[in-house]
């Protein structure tokens, strides 16, 4: 039997759970935003949240506000959310009621929440794999603590949304690495308005049987007390074994999906009848009664909670609306890094390859930095990467800091949004680019929004590493290029080196951004042995060498007579377009320059414009399919701003829109640009 405070506590906040969803039901005109209620799941959700402590990280779901109630967050922050006002604590306005980020002191902090159902758990799952690193390795950084307490991380997520990919590859992970993580499963025996016979083979207690090594526990989450016994083995589990466990609790669904699909729209009067009978309030109420408590005594407490929502609802509808020109904060986290720095052709240095110079940027960032580590596929100390671009690091470093995942992208990019709020740095691979479209749900639906829409509070630090581009005869899933793809994602940031030394000046840079950033790695440069790219072998750059983001490089110049005489023609490119483009520009002497872009967000505008304005004759060229390419859309771009210096029309070239690139030779050198094909259109433009 559990304590009369404890239950007395807990009707208390469901009374105002209760208060709060009549009230946005009734007033639904002025809740214009849509948004769901925890009506039906309040049991569970306040067990949960009343045994949570300050220390711990917490991912609700959609419907979530009685957890956030139980944790210690007042009806009149929820409100300012739901209603989207500018001192909404979690997103200042931009984001759903429930949605919440948050870095309270004296609450469990809780990392950006998005609405794609089951995209949490990888997150999340992140959390957890950071705690325990940080307990392993550094506790003395495992930042605040509650006496006597270890953190945990605590994921909520309906039954419906377990059966998404990215719940498999969370369970797998936390249950391969024993996790101190709780997974809470509320089943509602609906997903909108498709009924469980529909969607699923089994609940995700029967699925979850198959990751052994994960504790399993049920419950009945309309009946308070259960929850509450049942969370307390759960969190118990979680914080003193330090080992994952997974609850599936039923309850009923007796609010609406959402404010926009309403229970009506597809529930029938029986089924709501038979959820009516699993109320959590009444049950309570009953549980209080056997307690000694009077029905004044409660029925005070439904009165007070009725006024005080109401309340808190109308000082939420006067609060100050978000300030139009602060839509645009937060986009990105500001990086100190904003100047070159270090020696970049130091007096003694040896050329490298590029490979090597990321191998050695990489090796120089986890020396300085013992938050860094690096995991992805086959890049642990047994290979080093497929293409050895993390060889020896494995080795020095140990399987802690360097270490292979599964094949799941989904988890190795998601993951980096958990650790980076516990202060790590991740370093992460996908083995080729053609393979990176399991992780752009990740990639665009939680780590791209963090930053904007938890108002600033978390930046994702991560570098995400991606061998790129067609390298003789690699075929149709190893060559090809994506950065169209994503650099339609706003929140991330690119680069791509053409040389070792801008390889290991980006790398550095873009380690010490704290906003998430992708470096494309071209495959045929990293050894040099594509004929003509030998240049793309330099220097080394000295261990402080750091070339910041977003400043594009002239790699050949024109001669400034001929460029007086409008005899000259610039090329705007990037990666093995670089070399294209200088093979190319042999047969013209001084009557080409080539700008090497380097990051492809940030753009150095300025220097393109610049460079347009003094040649008005553009070639942009890209290895990329050209049809709707980045290299189209930037030539638009180029004519809006730089027309009246434009002596003809701007010339992109990029590869023919095929599918895939082919694997047999001359079929890749058909589709692709190549040395000839650029000059060609060098001519065309001398001769315009």
């Amino acid at each position: 039997m559990l304590k009369p405070a404890i239950l007395l506590q807990a009707y208390e906040l469901m009374a105002t759970a209760r208060a709060m969803s009549d009230l946005y039901d009734t007033n639904r005109a002025v809740c214009r935003y849509v948004h769901s209620t925890s009506r039906g799941h309040e049991a569970i959700q306040l067990a949960t949240g009343m045994q949570l402590q300050a220390c711990d990280w917490m991912s609700p779901y959609y419907r979530d506000d009685s957890l956030l109630l139980a944790t210690g967050f007042t009806s009149y922050e929820l409100m300012l959310q739901l209603l989207a006002k500018k001192d909404d604590p979690f997103s200042g306005g931009r984001s759903y009621y429930c949605h919440p980020s948050s870095k309270a002191p004296d609450k469990p902090s809780i990392i950006h929440q998005s609405s794609a159902t089951g995209m949490q758990t990888i997150p999340t799952t992140g959390l957890a794999q950071g705690i325990q690193f940080l307990e392993k390795t550094f506790p003395e950084k495992l930042g605040r603590t509650t006496e006597g307490y270890l953190p945990i991380a605590l994921c909520s997520f309906g039954d419906g949304s377990a059966t998404e990919g990215e719940v498999s590859e969370a369970l797998q992970f936390a249950t391969l690495k024993q996790l101190p993580i709780v997974y809470l499963v509320q089943d509602n025996q609906w997903s909108i308005s498709a009924s469980v016979d529909e969607v699923r083979a089994m609940n995700v207690f029967d699925y979850a049987a198959g990751f052994k090594g994960l504790k399993r526990l049920q419950c009945d989450g309309s009946d308070f007390e259960q929850a509450y016994v049942t969370m307390q083995e759960a969190i118990d589990y979680a914080r003193t074994e330090r080992k994952p466990v997974l609850v599936h609790a039923t309850v009923p669904l007796l609010g609406h999906h959402t404010s926009g699909v309403r229970k009506e729209f597809y529930r029938s009067k029986d089924d709501l009848a038979v959820h009516a009978l699993d109320d959590p309030f009444p049950k309570l109420r009953h549980i209080l009664l056997a307690n000694g408590f009077t029905e004044q005594e409660l029925e005070l407490i439904e009165t007070e909670a009725i006024s005080k929502a109401a309340q808190d609802f109308d000082k939420a509808m006067q609060a100050a609306e978000p300030l139009p020109g602060t839509v645009t904060d937060h986009v990105f986290a500001p990086t100190m890094v904003t100047k070159e720095s270090g020696e970049r052709t130091p007096a003694c240095g040896e050329k490298v390859m590029m490979v090597d110079a990321a191998l050695h940027a990489v090796e120089e960032i986890m020396e300085k930095y013992p938050e860094a580590i690096l995991y992805g596929q086959d890049v642990g100390a047994r290979l080093g990467g497929v293409f050895r671009e993390a060889a020896t690091l494995g080795e020095k470093f140990g399987a802690h800091r360097v270490f292979n995942t599964a094949i799941q992208e989904a988890y190795i990019a998601g993951s980096t949004a958990g650790l980076s709020a516990l202060g790590l740095k991740p370093i992460v691979e996908v083995q080729f680019a053609d393979y990176i479209y399991p992780a752009l749900n990740q990639l665009v639906t939680e780590l791209s929004k963090s930053c904007y829409l938890t108002n600033g509070k978390f930046p994702v630090q991560m570098v995400l590493r991606v061998p790129i581009g067609a390298y003789g005869g690699g075929g149709p899933y190893h060559s090809g290029s994506i950065e169209s793809t994503l650099l339609s994602i706003k929140g991330i940031k690119v680069a791509y080196p053409s040389n070792a030394a801008d390889m290991k000046g980006l790398m550095k840079a873009a380690f010490l951004d704290p906003n998430p950033v992708v470096m494309l790695e071209h495959k045929g440069l990293y050894w040099s042995k594509v004929p003509g790219t030998e240049e793309a072998r330099t220097i080394e750059p000295d261990k402080d060498y750091i070339l910041p983001l977003g400043q594009a490089s002239l790699v050949v110049q024109a001669n400034a007579d001929k460029i007086q005489k409008g005899e000259t023609v610039c090329i705007i490119t990037y990666g093995m377009g670089v070399y294209w483009a200088k093979a190319a520009a042999e047969k013209y002497p001084g009557q080409v320059e080539v700008m090497d872009l380097r990051t492809l967000y940030p753009l150095d505008e300025k220097a393109v414009y610049e460079l347009v304005q003094k040649h008005g004759k553009v070639l942009v060229l890209t290895e990329e399919q050209q049809s709707h390419s980045f290299a189209e859309s930037l030539a638009l771009r180029i004519y809006n701003h730089c027309y009246h210096f434009l002596d003809t029309r701007i010339e992109v070239l990029g590869a023919l829109d095929l599918p895939a690139v082919p694997i047999n030779l001359a079929l890749e050198a058909e589709m692709l640009p190549s040395p000839a094909k650029v000059a060609e259109r060098i001519a065309k433009l001398l001769q315009s």
